[in-house]
């Protein structure tokens, strides 16, 4: 694996650990309910993605992918065209969706790169389905910004 893959996943390990962290604190500030259990759900996600990353940095290798995890999402672009502002500890949960949606865009712009420069099948594979997870992720995160905040307009 050449440096540059290796630099490239320690930094997607990094956002994936942001990510979890993020939904998880989000996830303490909300009602319990279908909101919070969306937000509980994107965090374990992000944290099987952190794991199948850490494996192929230190193995080379990660487990098989279903025909359920290739299944191609479309991005609502919600949050592309929203102002993001900078999150902090009162950050409201408008703000902390926006930021959510957009970091999550990120992430499935990097992992697309990542996969088109890969240089096996195998790693390509993986960089593909994360770059899935994270449209899907997007689309749950606008959805949810969809049902609570334009509702209201």
């Amino acid at each position: 694996m050449s440096n540059a893959v290796e630099q490239a996943l320690q930094t997607a390990i990094l956002r994936e650990i942001a990510a979890y962290e993020l939904y998880a604190s989000t996830a303490k500030r909300v009602e319990p309910g279908p909101s919070q259990d969306m937000l509980l759900d994107l965090a374990a996600q992000e944290r099987g993605h952190r794991r199948r990353l850490e494996n192929l940095l230190s193995r080379g290798a990660f487990a098989r992918l279903t025909d359920a995890q290739e299944e191609q999402v479309i991005d609502l672009k919600i949050t592309d065209y929203l102002v993001a502002a900078p999150l902090s500890p009162d950050a409201s949960l408008q703000d902390i969706l926006i930021v959510a949606g957009q970091r999550e865009g990120n992430s499935h712009a990097l992992y697309g790169a990542l996969a088109q420069v890969a240089g096996d099948e195998q790693t390509r594979g993986l960089f593909e389905f994360l770059a899935n997870e994270e449209l899907k992720h997007k689309q749950l995160v606008e959805k949810l910004y969809d049902e609570l905040f334009y509702a209201e307009n």
